[in-house]
Parts: structure tokens; C-alpha cells; sequence
């Protein structure tokens, strides 16, 4: 995949691949548990503009906790490649590891942060910055 290519999302053996309806706007950080272990970066999207394009059914999900979310993996490679709801009623959004964005990354996407770690708290960068 050549570096241009901001709305494709592909894990390192290339077994899952899914295209994107755009590029993420803005990318996540969120420090739950989870996400800091697996040191990824979210975008979120409808599911209906997430397009798997190969390896839909070769993932692998790990359900913990209140079992709400299901986080997928590549079956050959290992790499997290998304989220979605344990609950096909709330299928309506879907985080992608922006991280599998070739050419994406915090210098070229706004990037803001999650506190699912302690108080579920979303903002930004620049709104950090501005109350200190």
C-alpha cells in the first residue's frame, strides 16, 4: 500500500483490510486498560462506512469486563484492527486502529483523548492546552 492511500486501513500481513468511507477527522487516544496495552489510536466511524474488503471473518475478538465491546485482532498477524458492540442493536459506531492508516499519525490528524481510564472524559490537545 503506497503512503497516500489515508482512508485504507490494513494490518501488518495484509490479511485485513477495510476501507474507509473518508479519512478519520480526528484520532483517539483513550487510556482504559485495554487501549494502553494495546497502544492504539481510534477512529471512529458508522459501521456502514467501514468496508471490509478481505479478512472480515478471520478475526479474532476478545470480550472482557462488562463484555460490551468486542476488540478484534488478525488471526495471522495479531494486530488489533477493531472494535465493534458485543449488542448488534448499537452496531451504529465502530472504532478502526488508526494506526493500520498508512501515513496516518498524530502530526497530521488532530488528535484527542478518551478517559475511559477514569472519567470518561473526551477532548482535545489544544483544549488541554488552553486551560493551563
Amino acid at each position: 500500500m503506497n503512503g497516500s492511500m489515508l482512508n485504507e486501513a490494513v494490518c501488518h500481513c495484509g490479511n485485513v483490510t477495510m476501507r474507509l468511507s473518508e479519512k478519520p477527522a480526528e484520532i483517539f487516544e483513550c487510556n482504559c486498560s485495554i487501549c494502553r496495552r494495546l497502544g492504539v489510536l481510534w477512529a471512529y466511524y458508522h459501521c456502514d462506512d467501514v468496508n471490509f474488503e478481505s479478512g472480515a471473518g478471520s478475526t479474532k475478538a476478545y470480550v472482557w469486563n462488562n463484555k460490551v465491546l468486542e476488540f478484534h485482532n488478525c488471526a495471522q498477524c495479531g494486530c488489533t484492527t477493531h472494535w465493534i458492540a458485543t449488542d448488534p442493536n448499537f452496531r451504529d459506531r465502530m472504532g478502526i486502529n488508526a494506526r493500520l492508516i498508512d501515513g496516518l499519525d498524530r502530526q497530521n490528524t488532530i488528535l484527542g483523548y478518551v478517559d475511559h481510564g477514569e472519567l470518561g472524559w473526551f477532548w482535545s490537545r489544544e483544549q488541554s492546552e488552553n486551560k493551563t
